[in-house]
């Protein structure tokens, strides 16, 4: 086993064959030393690989320009080239005419995703272990799991200040919302973000803990325009700060889209344009991408569709008004989509116009898969929900009135030919769009190569021949795949770990260990072939039961290396969010136990005053009688 070194800093003992990821030479010696014959590791043919520092290349090409666009909670197929039916001509564009991965992973939520990201590391070592609103009560403050970037952590973005870049932030950062952590003091020039999730048209939280996190620009508390739509005034801030292509200095620029996240809202005509398309559900769409993933080589030929969420309600047993609100839903998440790569076009037309284009580099990926939440269903939820203006009217869905969610059955369709969606460390909720174009880059290209979205920030360092420390960085550049001159990056025993709230993965060669915790699967262990089987229907467990073994102690290191603290017995992260915003719903309302007590006294007065009352006089006067 190579693993993937993380923190050359903090010192573990000697361990037999644990060594670091840029020691290539040793890996036919290890190969023959650690995988037993026999096993399936052992038969895959090793390619040389080579290292992005060593491409002379580099050097010669003209430093670009670099566009980091990323979605919040889009599925791997909601995008045209990917086998989605959603209209997405501009990122379909930049796949035809760049690299489009189709084995990239991030850690399935989107505050650790983003972590990895920007700093090229893995998320524990981050700081960003999970989302706070989800972390167990004894961890809040503990390395790793504080929710905003650790101490000395630098982003991609301060170290290509260094080398003269200008660099900018859009969207949401999601990393802290304290000034100290806000994207001026983690290396960017000019910024406007929202610190967490939020309403698409407006200042409204989108969740009962993100209350009084609002929109800030450089720093500072932002005014939104009385029009405001994110996807499109972000695009028009990111251009705002671009220019005209007078200044001479490249740029960087994070243009992190709050979409599809939800609630589900989108302009009114995007949202129309699909009302038609999902009506036949959730079972026939998830068929449909499958196929058309199949077709267009984004999965392997006979790969089989995975297994459906549990528990999914079946659509015909729905009632024609239920089917009426579901198919909105999905057309409003289609909408936003649709709204998203139509401002990315206009962001894209900027550029030609201003003869920037053609040295720029864009880089698109989603943060996780689809969620599969469907809040509509708690009821203090709603009640919150209403108190702040939104409504629940199917009429409403997609408006900026509405809140919409997708529910598990839509993301599970979404996120097809995967298993289950975010916050699961399964391929619906990890496996997602990666696509790569500009200068230099070998265009209509798909690489069924292993990567993952800590390899972002060492690709970007590269591209702008920005020195660092690979050998400190979890990710592994993939230069070498753009430009041509190798088919991946990762070796066959390259040990790459993921963990979420308990959940956990680990990727070596064409193999992955899975654990995911109720309710959506078992808390067992499994072990596929996820080039071949990337819906993991086939447990290998069992017929390869060293490869599994030997997986399983990967995974034991990479806890230790980067610190992953065990859940407490029966931690349930929905669960601690719900417990969080019950707390936050409850502040201020001392007088509802005194209602509730006055509301029973007065229900006992008016049963004696009315009732009993009248029972006893009746029953009296009938004696006398």
């Amino acid at each position: 086993m190579r693993f993937i070194r993380l923190d050359m800093t903090r010192k573990l003992p000697p361990m037999p064959g644990f060594v670091s990821a840029s020691r290539a030479g040793l890996l036919a010696m290890l190969s023959a030393v650690l995988v037993p014959a026999g096993t399936a590791a052992a038969q895959i043919e090793e390619v040389p690989l080579i290292e992005a520092a060593e491409m002379p290349a580099l050097e010669q090409r003209q430093v670009p320009n670099i566009v980091v666009v990323l979605a919040d909670d889009a599925a791997f197929t909601d995008f045209g080239a990917y086998g989605g039916e959603i209209a997405t001509p501009v990122i379909d564009g930049l796949a035809a005419t760049g690299v489009q991965f189709t084995n990239f992973h991030t850690v399935a939520m989107g505050a650790p995703s983003r972590a990895m990201l920007l700093t090229g590391l893995d998320s524990h070592e981050a700081g960003v272990a999970t989302d706070p609103l989800m972390a167990p009560e004894d961890y809040e403050g503990e390395p790793g799991y504080r929710g905003q970037l650790e101490g000395g952590v630098r982003t991609v973005a301060s170290l290509l200040q260094e080398v003269g870049y200008r660099t900018y932030a859009v969207g949401k950062w999601q990393l802290g919302a304290e000034p100290e952590h806000l994207p001026p003091a983690h290396g960017f020039d000019r910024s406007f973000v929202a610190a967490a999730g939020s309403d698409h048209f407006g200042e409204r939280a989108a969740h009962p803990l993100h209350q009084g996190v609002g929109w800030v620009e450089d720093g500072e508390s932002a005014t939104l325009p009385d029009d405001f739509y994110a996807s499109e005034n972000l695009i028009d801030q990111v251009i705002s700060y671009i220019g005209d292509g007078s200044d001479e200095a490249p740029f960087f620029a994070y243009v992190a889209f709050t979409a599809p996240h939800y609630p589900l809202q989108a302009p009114g005509e995007r949202v129309e344009s699909y009302l038609d398309r999902y009506t036949e559900g959730w079972h026939a769409l998830r068929e449909e991408r499958w196929l058309r993933a199949k077709e267009l080589g984004v999965v392997p030929p006979d790969a089989p569709l995975g297994t459906f969420v549990p528990g999914a309600r079946d659509w015909d047993d729905l009632t024609g008004a239920e089917r009426a609100n579901y198919a909105r839903r999905m057309a409003a998440y289609a909408g936003m989509i649709d709204s998203l790569d139509a401002h990315l076009g206009r962001l894209v037309e900027h550029l030609k116009s201003t003869g920037q284009f053609e040295n720029t580099v864009f880089v698109f990926a989603s943060d996780n898969g689809p969620a599969g939440v469907e809040h509509e269903a708690d009821p203090d939820f709603r009640r919150w929900a209403s108190a702040k203006g939104y409504a629940f009217g199917t009429d409403r869905i997609g408006t900026s009135q509405g809140f919409a969610t997708l529910g598990p059955e839509w993301a599970s369709a979404a996120a097809s030919p995967g298993n289950l969606f975010k916050g699961y460390l399964s391929e619906g909720g990890t496996r997602v769009p990666l696509v790569v174009a500009g200068p230099g880059i070998e265009p209509g290209v798909k690489s069924r190569a292993l990567s993952v979205m800590s390899d972002i920030t060492p690709t970007i360092l590269d591209l702008a021949n920005a020195p660092f420390d690979r050998e400190a960085l979890t990710g592994r550049s993939l230069t070498p795949i753009l430009l041509g001159a190798a088919d991946r990056v990762y070796g066959p025993l390259d040990a790459i770990g993921l963990e979420l709230n308990g959940n956990a993965a680990l990727f070596r060669g064409s193999y992955k260990i899975v654990r995911n915790n109720p309710p959506g699967s078992d808390g067992e262990w499994r072990l596929f072939n996820i080039d071949e089987d990337p819906g993991e229907t086939l447990d290998l467990s069992f017929a390869s039961p060293q490869l599994f073994e030997d997986m399983l102690s990967d995974y034991s290191l990479y806890e230790r290396w980067v610190g992953v603290r065990p859940m407490p017995e029966g931690y349930d992260p929905a669960a601690v969010a719900r417990e969080r915003v019950n707390e936050r719903l409850s502040k201020g309302q001392w007088w509802r136990p005194f209602a509730g007590l006055l509301l029973v006294v007065g229900g006992v007065f008016l049963l004696w005053q009315f009732l009993i009352r009248g029972f006893i006089t009746n029953l009296l006067s009938s004696k006398g009688n």
